[in-house]
């Protein structure tokens, strides 16, 4: 008998090695490979621009699995906006896009650098030596943090900072700076340090919207 049950473990050892056995008799410990979440995906851009002269999202990534990153020297096709080392990268659960030398001549905007992150569906942006009408702008904002502006010559623009809102597919896009500005003709929009993250989902599974505006109390007129 104790031969028979030798011979049956070395007939069974034999199997497993050459993976003659089923596959609902395999080893255990096999190491399972990661997948990225169902319909999770990450996106970021440096810079656009709409209006009168429009700039295409540049640069610009996206990815539902590993880190993907483009970068850009400088953007100056225009002179609504103007900018250098543009920066971004994106993979399935976070995105994140950084520009520096940030300048908007119309609205006397200026900033040293802007970056937006999106990480697991939660975002924040951050600024440095931003100023616009030269009034310094918040390092830190709080979401959706919107500042109005009086532009002569040109009316009432609005800059609105870290601004945060839901995707139609439930995924978060953040948004370091956001300026409306109010040119002869057609309004012009530049966004600038952009990045989305999140797992999309149908409407049930939608995250609940983005906190609401915060408006700073005083304008801020811009002259010259």
């Amino acid at each position: 008998m104790r031969h028979r049950h030798i011979a049956r473990r070395l007939t069974t050892t034999g199997l497993l090695a050459t993976g003659l056995i089923a596959p609902g008799l395999a080893a255990v410990g096999t190491p399972a490979v990661a997948a990225a979440p169902h319909g999770a995906e990450g996106s970021a851009y440096g810079l656009t621009a709409s209006g009168p002269v429009a700039v295409p999202p540049v640069p610009a990534v996206s990815s539902t699995t590993e880190t993907v990153r483009k970068s850009l020297v400088r953007e100056d096709r225009t002179k609504l906006v103007k900018a250098s080392a543009l920066d971004v990268s994106a993979s399935s659960a976070r995105a994140r896009s950084s520009v520096t030398d940030l300048s908007v001549p119309a609205a006397k905007l200026l900033a040293g650098a802007v970056t937006a992150r999106c990480d697991g569906g939660r975002g924040s942006a951050h600024l440095a030596r931003a100023v616009i009408a030269g009034k310094r702008l918040d390092a830190s904002p709080p979401p959706n943090t919107t500042v109005p502006v009086d532009v002569e010559g040109l009316g009432r623009a609005s800059l609105v900072l870290n601004k945060q809102q839901r995707m139609s597919d439930g995924r978060l896009a953040v948004t370091a700076m956001e300026l409306n500005l109010p040119l002869p003709g057609k309004p012009a929009t530049v966004r600038a340090a952009s990045a989305t993250c999140g797992k999309a989902g149908g409407p049930s599974e939608r995250p609940s919207d983005a906190p609401a505006p915060t408006p700073v109390e005083h304008d801020l007129p811009v002259t010259g």
